[in-house]
């Protein structure tokens, strides 16, 4: 059917769809946006393994990535693969909370009709369905961990770009192994294939239960508040 010719139910429905995907992408850049330096600085971190002071890269922490990385680049260098982060977490965060909603709630409606159907079928007097007994807790974290999983698949191959390119933030240009997250996609599949883009998605997709978790409680505690 074309917009026009929906009917104000449909077109109400189809709205609040497109709206919880744009809400997540929006909520998920502007974090990003904000936080993105801190998120370097832990990634660089987290990478910089030694088994004494002396063997690592940065001793003193977060204040040598800083000094290093703004002394080579400034600025620009604590934003190293920022572009291909904010696609990836607006794509992740629209996916992960728009998706969330859009099925939940076309869950609720089917169920919805699904009961009302029942009841007249029965000839039983109709009751007002609320929203927050339609859908169980069970089926909640199903819904949440089914979204968070095919998202965060989805999404990886760019988040594993951002990574690389934060890595090489500080380093000469001239011994950058990528010039762009373009080039990155491009030597990455020529060199590593598909499997490149890949490499430690099993801790991501055992991280997703705690994607799906925060969904499910966040939904139980707006119900209860």
């Amino acid at each position: 059917k074309l917009p026009s010719n929906r009917s104000p139910e449909a077109r109400k429905k189809r709205r609040a769809r497109l709206s919880s995907f744009l809400s997540g992408g929006l909520a998920g850049g502007t974090t990003t946006t904000f936080l993105y330096p801190i998120e370097f600085l832990r990634t660089r971190l987290a990478m910089d393994i030694g088994a004494t002071i002396e063997t690592r890269q940065y001793p003193r922490g977060m204040r040598d990535v800083f000094i290093s990385t703004w002394n080579a680049d400034g600025v620009r260098g604590l934003y190293q693969g920022y572009g291909i982060a904010l696609f990836g977490v607006v794509v992740y965060r629209a996916l992960h909370l728009g998706g969330y909603d859009a099925v939940k709630s076309e869950l609720i409606h089917r169920k919805t009709l699904s009961l009302e159907y029942n009841q007249q079928q029965h000839s039983t007097k109709a009751r007002k369905i609320k929203f927050n007994d339609t859908l169980t807790i069970g089926e909640r974290f199903a819904v949440a961990q089914i979204v968070s999983v095919v998202a965060g698949t989805m999404c990886y191959p760019i988040d594993s770009v951002r990574r690389r390119l934060m890595m090489q933030a500080g380093e000469p240009v001239e011994l950058r192994r990528y010039r762009n997250s373009l080039d990155c996609f491009r030597k990455v599949m020529t060199q590593e294939g598909i499997r490149g883009f890949y490499l430690g998605i099993g801790p991501n997709l055992v991280r997703s239960f705690g994607g799906a978790l925060l969904l499910v409680t966040y939904d139980a505690f707006k119900v209860m508040i």
